[in-house]
């Protein structure tokens, strides 16, 4: 009897072991564009409002832009409550990206390593909005990839 209570403690422990082994290997996969990336790479914590700084001193004109005011205040609701970008219309996505595709322009023109950084950060930022905005989408709306 203390045998059979022994080997049936042991194939027990040996099962939670397995188990326990199992768990620990599980891989999450996550794809997102800043998966790979520090939060330092995007215009989080702050680092929005220095960009914006960077911009109005070095990039005057263009921070009187539209484009400008359109990219910043999605940025900002961004830094604000990610998930409430879900909430801007398509009309408004639309002039995101136009206004994301003129911040590079500018930035592109300055020819500095700071102006290069500061293009990356934008960049991977509305990669990341534009990712939730794609993620977002009904099944129906959601192209077909074969």
């Amino acid at each position: 009897m203390k045998t059979r209570v022994i080997f049936a403690s042991l194939v027990l422990g040996l099962g939670l072991a397995i188990s326990q082994a199992d768990a620990a290997t599980t891989i999450n996969i996550d794809d997102s564009p800043a998966a790979k990336k520090p939060a330092s790479a995007m215009l989080v914590n702050g680092s929005e409002k220095q960009f914006a700084s960077y911009i109005e001193q070095n990039v005057n004109r263009f921070a009187r832009n539209t484009n400008w005011q359109n990219f910043m205040s999605v940025v900002s609701l961004y830094n604000q409550n990610p998930a409430a970008v879900l909430t801007i219309s398509p009309a408004d996505r639309v002039k995101f990206n136009e206004a994301i595709a003129q911040v590079n322009t500018q930035l592109a023109k300055q020819k500095n390593v700071e102006a290069s950084r500061w293009m990356n950060q934008a960049d991977l930022t509305a990669r990341m909005i534009n990712f939730i905005w794609n993620t977002n989408q009904p099944a129906s709306e959601t192209p077909d990839i074969q």
